[in-house]
């Protein structure tokens, strides 16, 4: 009981519970609990989300895609941490992304109707979730009205940034760069030398079809630093 307590304590959802109260909850509501060895698909795109399910330890790469397969985000997500927690409910509620085990890992599942017929009597536990959905719909608007259209040096990473995540942490791009060019409005050739510019400084690799992003949150300080730049270039000329 100890040990449940402690791994139900972990997860942000039960966060300000009592022990009675996570007593009772561990008595009603049944915990899928799996281990998955590296490698193995855990979660995949386009599957029915019936749970919640909470990264208790490893890491987990998920792969996300357009519709029309033209590139392919990867990201890391390391325990503890929700997966994928805002496809439970929804118009759409399917995995947006596939998931796939990077170490061996541990989950915990709690099945949908567990949250609706007996998790959501718990004031502490509606307003969590809600608090976690929240963040995330702010941060993705943040994210959208940071986006700068004007130049070529911002867009790509406009670019993952709008559809990664988390903006931190390595990613891998797998993109053909005809398709990346076409789809940021540039010519292959402008992309081809600015990914290369970008290389030099460290700040990406570039690989056959694939740009490896070591720290998404590097390349977007080197944005910022950037556009302070342009700025401050621009109040010079109007001087």
């Amino acid at each position: 009981m100890e040990t449940m307590y402690k791994t139900l304590l972990q997860m942000p959802l039960f966060q300000g519970l009592g022990e009675d109260e996570v007593t009772r909850i561990i008595g009603k509501v049944k915990l899928h609990f799996q281990k998955f060895k590296a490698g193995s698909v855990v979660r995949m795109r386009g599957y029915f989300c019936n749970d919640l399910t909470f990264l208790l330890k490893g890491e987990l790469m998920l792969e996300s895609t357009d519709k029309n397969n033209n590139f392919v985000i990867k990201e890391f997500q390391e325990a503890p941490s929700l997966v994928e927690f805002y496809s439970i409910f929804g118009l759409n509620a399917n995995y947006f992304s596939t998931y796939t085990a990077e170490t061996d890992v541990d989950l915990v599942s709690i099945d949908k109707s567990y949250i609706l017929t007996e998790l959501d009597k718990y004031d502490i536990f509606r307003l969590n979730f809600r608090n976690i959905l929240s963040n995330r719909a702010q941060q993705l608007h943040d994210r959208l009205w940071q986006i700068n259209y004007s130049c070529l040096e911002t867009k790509m990473i406009d670019f993952l940034l709008a559809r990664c995540e988390r903006p931190f942490g390595k990613k891998l791009l797998k993109i053909k760069m005809e398709d990346f060019a076409l789809i940021i409005g540039e010519t292959r050739l402008s992309v081809s030398k600015y990914l290369n510019n970008l290389e030099k400084e460290g700040l990406i690799i570039l690989r056959r079809t694939e740009v490896e992003i070591p720290d998404l949150y590097l390349l977007k300080l080197w944005k910022e630093k950037y556009l302070e730049s342009l700025s401050m270039h621009e109040d010079v000329l109007d001087k």
